[in-house]
C-alpha cells in the first residue's frame, strides 16, 4: 500500500525537532554557566575589599607622615623636617633658634703696673739694711729674738706639763702666774728662770715637772700647739681674769700644801686654786 507524504516525512520532522530542542537546551545551559563564571570574580573582589582597604590606611599612618597623607603624595622635604631629639623620645621638629641679643661688654680697665699688683714683702736682711744697724746692734737684735723665742718655749712647756688638761682659761691663768712672778722681787726676772727655779734639786722646784726626774718629752702635738698659742697670747698681755693680775701661786685641788695657809685665796679655775702673797 503506498505511503502518504505525511507518513513518509513525519519521522524526519520529529527527529529534527528533538535535535533543535536538544541544541537549544545545551546552549541555554552553557550560557548560565558562563554568567555564573563571570560573576565569581566580582564576588571575590567584593569579599577582599574590606581587607585591602585598611592596608592603604595603615601606610598613611606612619610616624613620619602628616595627617591625611600617604606615601604616594608625601614629599621628601616634609620627611626631612622630622627629626628625633637627642634623648630618642619620639618625634620632634626642632624650632628655629630664637635670636639672643649679645651682651654688652664692659670697657676694659687699663692694666695696672706690675709694681702695684704685687705686694712686695721685704726680707729680714732688707729691713736691717733700712735701719742701717751696725754689727753690734744687729747682734743685739738677734740675741733679743733668741731670748724671746726661748722665753715663749719655757712658758709653753709650763702650760703643757702643768695644765694641758685644763680649759683655755685655766691655761691662761697658769701662764699669768709665771708672768706675775717675773715682776716680783722674790722670784727670777725671766720666764725661764721662774719656770725652772729650783730644778737642780729633786722635788724642790716651783713647778713639779721641772724636777720630777722624768724627761720633758712632748707626746701630744695638738696640746703642744695649743700651749704655744696660749703662751703667745699671755706674753702679748691677754689674761684669763682680772683678778689673776695678783696671782703668784697655785696648787691642784687634791693637795693641801702648808704654804697655802699664809696666802690669800683668789679663785678656783678647773682643778687649780690660785693665791696671792697676801700683801
Amino acid at each position: 500500500m503506498p505511503r502518504g507524504p505525511v507518513r513518509e516525512y513525519a519521522p524526519f520532522v520529529f527527529g529534527g525537532t528533538i535535535l533543535v530542542m536538544a541544541f537549544a537546551f545545551a546552549g541555554h545551559y552553557m550560557g548560565q554557566s558562563a554568567v555564573a563564571h563571570n560573576a565569581a570574580p566580582d564576588m571575590a573582589e567584593a569579599s577582599f575589599k574590606p581587607i585591602t582597604a585598611p592596608v592603604t590606611s595603615i601606610l598613611s599612618k606612619g610616624s613620619l607622615l602628616p595627617d591625611g597623607e600617604n606615601f604616594d603624595i608625601v614629599q621628601l622635604k616634609k620627611l626631612e623636617k622630622q627629626a628625633v631629639v637627642g634623648t630618642g623620645k619620639g618625634d620632634f621638629v626642632v624650632p628655629d633658634p630664637i635670636p639672643v641679643p649679645k651682651p654688652k661688654l664692659a670697657k676694659a680697665k687699663p692694666e695696672e703696673p706690675a709694681t702695684k699688683r704685687m705686694k712686695i714683702v721685704p726680707t729680714a736682711v732688707q729691713i736691717e739694711k733700712t735701719f742701717k744697724l751696725k754689727r753690734p746692734e744687729k747682734q743685739k737684735v738677734i740675741a733679743q729674738r733668741r731670748v724671746r723665742l726661748a722665753e715663749e718655749n719655757c712658758l709653753a712647756r709650763a702650760i703643757y706639763f702643768e695644765a694641758r688638761s685644763e680649759s683655755e682659761m685655766g691655761q691662761l691663768a697658769v701662764a699669768r702666774v709665771v708672768l706675775n712672778r717675773t715682776k716680783n722681787p722674790d722670784f727670777p726676772k725671766s720666764i725661764c728662770g721662774v719656770v725652772y727655779q729650783g730644778s737642780n734639786r729633786r722635788n724642790s722646784c716651783q713647778f713639779s715637772f721641772a724636777c720630777d726626774g722624768l724627761p720633758d718629752d712632748v707626746r701630744q702635738p695638738a696640746a703642744w700647739a695649743q700651749a704655744k698659742r696660749v703662751a703667745q697670747r699671755a706674753i702679748a698681755g691677754e689674761s684669763s681674769h682680772k683678778i689673776m693680775s695678783a696671782a703668784t701661786n697655785y696648787h691642784a685641788d687634791y693637795v693641801r700644801p702648808k704654804w697655802a695657809k699664809n696666802m690669800r685665796k683668789l679663785v678656783k679655775i678647773g682643778r687649780h686654786i690660785f693665791y696671792s702673797d697676801g700683801s
